[in-house]
């Protein structure tokens, strides 16, 4: 069988700078409007509150998610940026995605997995993985 149908090595990179600049700027931009607006702020602080997580850690959280997407988008530090985006994506998942859920059995597994917080950590885990690719900050200083 041909190669090409089980991969297309060429694109490797450039799905890599795809992934990376979806994932880190919805996290960027997110953590950026959670700092500077104070309806989102709220909105954030209530979430936590919800899950009985320390509302004192929304600018904390929120600079996670600026600083993290920042790395993950310039390919800098991936892993570092990743495995903290993994973090709050995962405690995003369990403390709203999971209980927010409709649904009971395979139909609330359906839309636990349909949620953006099991997308983003899955994409996460990806960039943990493989790493950054070629076309990142990453690869030049190796």
């Amino acid at each position: 069988m041909p190669s090409w149908l089980f991969s297309l090595p060429a694109l490797a990179d450039f799905a890599l700078l795809v992934l990376r600049l979806v994932v880190g700027l919805m996290f960027a931009m997110s953590g950026y409007f959670k700092l500077t607006k104070p309806e989102r702020r709220q909105k954030m602080r209530d979430s936590l509150q919800q899950a009985g997580v320390p509302v004192g850690l929304t600018p904390v959280m929120s600079g996670l998610e600026l600083v993290g997407g920042v790395l993950v988008v310039l390919g800098l530090l991936t892993t570092v940026g990743s495995l903290a985006l993994l973090v709050v994506s995962l405690g995003a998942l369990v403390t709203t995605g999971i209980p927010q859920a409709e649904g009971q059995g395979v139909h609330k597994l359906e839309n636990v997995l349909y949620s953006p917080d099991a997308i983003l950590a899955a994409s996460l885990l990806v960039l943990l993985a493989v790493g950054s690719g070629g076309w990142s900050v990453d690869a030049l200083l190796r």
